[in-house]
């Protein structure tokens, strides 16, 4: 079983490039499953069919699907639904604003994380592509398994102290069913597809990004939470890529803008292996164009392999009561090395290499105390 979720900020080409490494997948003979997790779907779009929240065929051993996630808590969650909106009714919410408001926040990225679940558990696939929401959602979403437990826990806990406590008024309100019941079941899904998610034999995460300077920055936050939660990096697909050169003398300056970004990238992912896709001069809405483009992409290599074997690219942890970030750098030589902080943002100059780091939250602030490299390691110390 594997679970391949694609990521970037919208409008990279995110769905087009997953969708053309299920096809070639598919096409190799594995069973595989592509569902789009994004509300604003185009995973329709690019296959060149009508797509619904029940995986549909579309060629041989390649379905599809979208999450419709407003269709999935009106249908299953009615339940839960209802007691909150007749909460707010309750408060002076009218009838429309109330079932708007009642979906939970941390609710759209439950349900697409149980869909992601039931995929894999349900033996159907040999593979399940996700083409994820834009970064924000995604790294929600990623959050989700490690999150939702706390939060049942803690509203469960709620829930026992106050039946107890004002049981007479709290009943006017209450469903005749306990919809907190379905909290350990969905928190016992979470918890197994949080497993799913970390066994880097099972799930790999990549990246596609353009070479712009933001895409670049979203990628590297990407990178960052990945690594934070413990996830893996198999790849970073660069898309758009224009020609090497051009006579017209716009296209050319554009073409030197992206030469400059290319190499950034380089440096900033390695050493995750990077595959290019070149603009395109037509849509890619079909399958056999899809196809064409996998073999762009990723030549006679099969899209569902693990394409990055060694361990996660950065690693923060707690010594002796400080922050040591450590990043695996193998092959570089370390001669000359300079470390910059610049706003959320880590620069590791060394020699002519330049890798840019996007800080977790618990780093931003704090002044670098000194680095050392070891067994292939750069491991920079922060003060408290």
């Amino acid at each position: 079983m594997r679970i391949i979720l694609y990521l970037g900020k919208g409008g990279v080409g995110k769905t087009t490039v997953s969708a053309s490494s299920a096809t070639a997948i598919a096409r190799r003979g594995q069973r595989v499953l592509i569902m789009s997790t994004d509300v604003a779907h185009s995973l329709a779009d690019a296959l060149s069919t009508e797509l619904s929240s029940t995986p549909v065929e579309v060629e041989k051993n390649l379905f599809a699907m979208e999450v419709n996630v407003l269709a999935e808590i009106r249908e299953n969650w009615t339940e839960l639904y209802s007691y909150f909106s007749s909460i707010l009714m309750h408060d002076g919410a009218n009838e429309v604003v109330a079932e708007e408001l009642a979906i939970m926040p941390g609710m759209e990225e439950m349900i697409s994380l149980r869909y992601i679940w039931k995929a894999a558990k349900s033996g159907d696939y040999d593979v399940v592509v996700v083409d994820a929401a834009p970064t924000g959602e995604t790294m929600r979403l990623l959050g989700m398994p490690e999150s939702y437990g706390w939060y049942a826990d803690k509203i469960g806990g709620w829930h026992s102290k106050a039946i107890g406590f004002a049981a007479p008024l709290l009943n006017k309100f209450m469903p005749k069913k306990n919809i907190f019941k379905l909290m350990p079941e969905v928190n016992s899904h979470m918890k197994e597809l949080h497993a799913m998610l970390q066994d880097k034999s099972i799930t790999t995460f990549r990246v596609v990004l353009n070479p712009e300077n933001m895409v670049i920055k979203e990628a590297l936050r990407v990178q960052t939470y990945l690594n934070l939660f413990g996830y893996k990096l198999d790849a970073a697909v660069v898309n758009k890529i224009l020609p090497s050169s051009s006579t017209d003398s716009y296209l050319q300056s554009l073409i030197d803008i992206q030469s400059k970004y290319l190499k950034v990238i380089e440096n900033c992912f390695y050493p995750v292996p990077i595959f290019r896709v070149k603009q395109s001069t037509a849509e890619i809405i079909n399958t056999e164009r899809l196809y064409q483009l996998s073999q762009e992409m990723f030549g006679e290599r099969n899209p569902a392999e693990i394409l990055y074997v060694d361990d996660k690219t950065q690693m923060l942890e707690k010594v002796d009561g400080k922050y040591v970030l450590s990043l695996y750098l193998p092959n570089v030589e370390v001669k000359k090395l300079n470390v910059n902080i610049k706003g959320d943002e880590l620069l590791v100059d060394i020699n002519n290499f330049r890798k840019s780091i996007i800080l977790p939250n618990v780093l931003v602030g704090r002044k670098t105390e000194g680095a050392d490299f070891s067994e292939g390691n750069l491991n920079i110390t922060f003060a408290n």
